[in-house]
């Protein structure tokens, strides 16, 4: 499971959305997500429990209320481990964190509702 943490603050699981692991998987709509707070432009960190190898991340933001992932606003990228980005701005966010495992272990989509002050 994943967890995201704002600078200083608890980390909080996020919501499981698709994923592809191993020979299975699941597919899921745009999920509201675990809420956390941050404030504007603050540094979010995704972690995980153990060593799991991370080959790249995405993370993109849409309105908090809206499920459709065509909308949405990139928070970042990068090829690796550590996953870190920076708050959007001031309001309620639904923020999606999509992770490409590596050694062949498949991907994750996670989710969590972010009020930014």
């Amino acid at each position: 499971m994943a967890t995201l943490a704002a600078e200083g603050g608890d980390a909080v699981s996020g919501s499981l959305g698709s994923f592809t692991w191993g020979d299975g998987g699941s597919d899921s709509p745009w999920l509201p997500g675990a809420r956390i707070r941050a404030g504007a432009g603050e540094s979010l960190t995704v972690m995980f429990p153990g060593d799991v190898p991370v080959d790249g991340w995405l993370a993109k933001r849409v309105a908090a209320g809206t499920l459709d992932g065509a909308v949405a606003a990139s928070l970042g990228k990068g090829p690796g481990a550590p996953i870190t980005f920076k708050a959007p701005p001031r309001g309620s966010w639904s923020v999606r964190v999509e992770v490409m495992f590596g050694d062949d272990l498949g991907s994750a989509t996670y989710y969590w509702a972010l009020d930014v002050r």
